[in-house]
């Protein structure tokens, strides 16, 4: 009885925050990684950079989950690939933040500015590093990252490597010149 009372609250719950965040039925088949129904939508004149209550668009959930196909279809349809939300976060730095390197490759080779930064000035490649993701600093320092930019609370790349105690990466932006 109680798995079955703890599964109905967990469903019911889902449903209000999917109600409260109010994506659109495109989000819900990139969310699902269903890439017919995605592109049927699209084909049917679904608005590729509608935002939900949150400022998401559907390449905002795409990156998140590295949905990397799913990025290439909403890109070639047009998706804005420095769509912020309502936090200033761009769909680069939901895939950074996650460590999807694939999805963070073909972002910055669609044109995603790799030091666009969040109201925190967190940029991808704070993210990434705070979060122990060496393939996805390797990918933004190739593209210029600035390895030196400080968030809103002072926190280099570098800083943030020391603290979580990332030493691959420390000795990464070391090479490259990051000094802390």
């Amino acid at each position: 009885m109680f798995s079955v009372q703890r599964c109905l609250w967990v469903v019911a719950f889902s449903l209000m925050l999917g109600a409260c965040d109010k994506n659109t039925p495109l989000m819900d088949k990139v969310i699902a990684d269903d890439r017919p129904a995605t592109a049927a939508l699209l084909d049917g004149g679904a608005a590729v950079d509608e935002r939900n209550n949150y400022g998401w668009t559907a390449l905002s959930h795409a990156a998140r989950l590295g949905h990397t196909e799913l990025v290439a279809l909403l890109l070639e349809r047009g998706a804005d690939v420095n769509a912020e939300d309502a936090e200033g976060w761009t769909p680069l730095m939901r895939a950074a933040m996650k460590g999807h390197a694939a999805t963070v490759e073909l972002l910055l080779a669609r044109g995603a500015v790799a030091d666009q930064a969040d109201k925190n000035a967190w940029a991808a490649l704070h993210w990434a590093t705070s979060r122990g993701h060496r393939e996805v600093v390797v990918a933004l320092m190739k593209h210029g990252a600035n390895i030196t930019a400080r968030t809103k609370d002072g926190w280099t790349p570098m800083m943030l490597a020391s603290k979580e105690n990332r030493e691959d990466i420390a000795q990464l932006l070391h090479q490259a010149g990051a000094r802390e």
